[in-house]
């Protein structure tokens, strides 16, 4: 059975604080092909879901030294019951369509965990997938000489209890965490993508 999971109902399982960030870590695993080419990368980041808003900021960084965030504000979520009662959060983002010039684009992103209940402050939990993963995942879009590129991944998210408590028991928006994430890169001699 599939029912959607609205998010007033999400804050009713906090405890203790109205809105709260949930942050996790991933790695993951890109291959992008187009233009005679085949690349493939692994990249790592942070991503951070923002209770009271519903919007999920991600920010990832690659070897080659390069780091990316993004922010996504329509996202889908969904709660689905598994064997034995278990239930599930899927995380969803889905866009197409031909632009302007009848080029076709394609954004298809999912993710799903298992829910547990997770300490996400002092005194403060909610229901909420501990591990999300995701594998089918792809994009397809133009480069800037209008070339046509497929980008498919898959990645691993993990939560991070100890950022997420210090972050909910600071009281950080979700911008403020973001600006640490982007300045301690920028520290370390990353570039923005």
């Amino acid at each position: 059975m599939k029912k959607k999971l609205i998010f007033g109902a999400a804050l009713l399982f906090t405890f203790g604080i109205q809105a709260a960030l949930i942050e996790y870590s991933y790695t993951g695993k890109a291959t992008e092909t187009g233009a005679g080419n085949q690349e493939t990368s692994t990249f790592s980041g942070k991503m951070i879901y923002d209770t009271g808003t519903s919007n999920v900021t991600f920010v990832d960084w690659r070897k080659d030294k390069t780091y990316h965030f993004d922010t996504s504000t329509n996202l889908h979520f969904t709660t689905v019951t598994g064997p034995k009662s278990k239930t599930y959060t899927v995380m969803a983002e889905s866009a197409s369509g031909t632009d302007t010039n009848g080029f076709y684009h394609l954004d298809d992103w999912m993710i799903r965990g298992q829910n547990d209940t997770l300490a996400i402050a002092t005194n403060a939990t909610i229901v909420f997938p501990r591990l999300f993963t995701g594998s089918n995942n792809r994009s397809l879009s133009l480069d800037e000489n209008d070339q046509q590129w497929l980008e498919t991944w898959g990645e691993t998210m993990s939560f991070s209890a100890s950022r997420t408590k210090a972050d909910n028991n600071e009281n950080l928006s979700s911008d403020e965490v973001v600006n640490t994430l982007v300045a301690g890169l920028l520290s370390k001699g990353f570039s923005e993508r």
